[in-house]
């Protein structure tokens, strides 16, 4: 269980991955999982970080809900539903170091990806949001990252920013909602989980609080910088960490 220096480290990351993911709809498990798996082990840590996510996202989908169409995101969500119970039977069954190596990979080349704003244009092609979807969710619900997938579809479309924001944000919650029953039913969730997630609760209604602000004053630009940053510092601090093991 988290306490001390490895609790207020957890619930500076929290509250600043809440802060990234209030802002644009996806981005927190990038953030917060590489640092959480420096502490927990890595099931233990994928189900934190995606309960916390959900928790977040239902106050995200309220906020946005007027911007929501669901003729537009519903490929992709029921791609992202198909995905979930063979998401959550990988991380019951993965091998936690082999796991957050791969994370930490996944992690560091999707920072890449993003920090290069390289579009793919597999997205804009018939049929392409299922498949996104599935893939997207497939990373998420096993590793908790795989929100620029999906990122990357939407933005594709050419979609107004609003509407992308409530796309992402209602696709990831409808994705997390389930996970969260198949980890129960998997026994992933445990006591110590469930504390886990109330001691940093906090961080993330701050982190919540300031994304309203940054809604209205920041610079988009050094803001997304600053997230690749911390995602990548995380991935390798956990990487070195891995290798030193071995």
């Amino acid at each position: 269980m988290l306490s001390g220096l490895t609790l207020v480290i957890a619930l500076v990351v929290v509250c600043l991955g809440a802060a990234v993911m209030g802002t644009v709809s996806f981005g927190m498990g990038l953030v917060v999982t590489p640092v959480l798996l420096l502490f927990l082990e890595a099931r233990e840590a994928v189900v934190i970080a995606n309960t916390l996510i959900g928790l977040l996202l239902c106050v995200v989908v309220f906020q946005t809900r007027r911007q929501l169409d669901l003729r537009r995101v519903g490929g992709m969500t029921l791609g992202g539903l198909a995905a979930v119970p063979l998401g959550v039977l990988a991380l019951d069954r993965a091998n936690s170091a082999a796991l957050r190596v791969t994370i930490a990979l996944v992690i560091l080349a999707l920072c890449l990806l993003t920090l290069l704003n390289v579009r793919l244009p597999l997205a804009q092609r018939r049929f392409a949001g299922p498949v996104f979807g599935f893939l997207s969710s497939l990373s998420v619900t096993t590793t908790s990252i795989g929100g620029p997938l999906a990122a990357f579809y939407v933005m594709a479309q050419g979609w107004p920013t609003p509407v992308m924001r409530a796309s992402l944000a209602f696709y990831f919650l409808v994705a997390d909602a389930a996970s969260f029953g198949f980890y129960l039913w998997a026994g992933l969730v445990t006591r110590d989980t469930i504390t886990n997630i109330g001691l940093l609760l906090p961080a993330l209604l701050l982190g919540l609080a300031a994304s309203a602000l940054l809604l209205r004053r920041m610079n988009e630009a050094v803001f997304r910088y600053a997230a690749i940053a911390v995602s990548a510092a995380g991935s390798l601090m956990l990487l070195v960490r891995e290798l030193t093991r071995l």
